[in-house]
């Protein structure tokens, strides 16, 4: 008769899952707040202006940070015409992220029908519809941009027509490779067995696996359209006065730059600082919802 000795792992034992789960709440605590005041700011910019925005005061022209003038306290400073930056950069979270969101929402919706259709039916439909993005995704779409921008005018009607041109390629691959992939599953051919419609196996059983997918690139893609309107803007063929975004006030401050350098560099880490977020929160929600997988 042997005996036999049981080895119990200590009680308070932590184990890597536990310890992952507990990193993802710390991280999105942490993500959560700057980006829900954001979103504030661009839906309520009244709540949380200290000044008018458009206000000039040619007396307090170009007043560093942490300035006061006979209009009041101006914790950004002013730009050349006095007016205060820290407003200026309130108003221009409303513009920036409406471009932002619907340009990605307007290129995402046409790039997941595409690459659902093309995915899905394959065959010649597939061959047209991915000749069709790789020559887009071969162009320079940016300078593309530019000149269409320069022939039609700067606008935020013409940038929200321009911008999704930049961006459905890239949803369409990414739907077309998931779509490829989900149509060979067991529960697809089940559908097709039973007599489900094309429509009805898109929208119940496709759609809902690749959503996770969408909304990690979305998220991505949002925070790249920011950047591409900033420096379409910077380029003076993107928003133009007296409308508001980050990358206008950053291009409006370029020529100060040496003497005011608050007019470009803080809008600039503004910008810098909600595409990190905006990637950092792709990310987490790719951990959260196994999209990676």
């Amino acid at each position: 008769m042997s005996d036999t000795e049981t080895v119990e792992a200590p009680p308070d034992a932590v184990t890597s899952l536990d310890l992952a789960t507990r990193l993802r709440a710390k991280v999105w605590l942490l993500l959560v707040p700057p980006i829900v005041l954001l979103l504030l700011c661009a839906i309520f910019p009244d709540l949380f202006q200290i000044h008018d925005p458009q206000r000039q005061n040619l007396r307090g022209r170009l007043l560093p940070p942490w300035s006061t003038s006979s209009e009041g306290f101006h914790p950004l400073g002013t730009d050349s015409l006095g007016r205060d930056l820290y407003s200026q950069m309130v108003e221009g979270t409303r513009l920036t992220l409406t471009i932002a969101a619907v340009a990605t929402a307007i290129g995402g919706v046409f790039g997941v029908v595409v690459g659902l259709v093309s995915g899905y039916f394959g065959g010649w439909i597939d061959r047209f519809l991915g000749r069709l993005s790789e020559a887009q995704t071969a162009m320079p779409m940016f300078l593309v941009a530019i000149l269409l921008l320069s022939l039609l005018g700067p606008s935020v009607t013409i940038l929200l027509l321009v911008l999704p041109t930049l961006l459905w390629p890239i949803f369409a691959r990414v739907v077309r490779a998931e779509a490829m992939r989900l149509k060979e599953s067991l529960f697809i051919e089940a559908s097709i067995a039973v007599g489900c419609s094309t429509w009805m196996i898109l929208r119940t059983h496709m759609l809902p696996n690749i959503a996770p997918r969408i909304l990690v690139l979305g998220v991505i893609e949002v925070g790249h359209v920011m950047l591409a309107e900033a420096g379409l803007s910077f380029l003076g063929v993107g928003v133009q006065p007296p409308d508001v975004t980050w990358g206008l006030l950053i291009a409006g401050g370029r020529p100060l730059l040496a003497v005011a350098w608050w007019l470009t560099i803080l809008p600039g880490i503004l910008l810098g600082v909600a595409v990190l977020l905006l990637n950092l929160l792709s990310r987490q929600f790719e951990r959260s919802s196994g999209a990676a997988g």
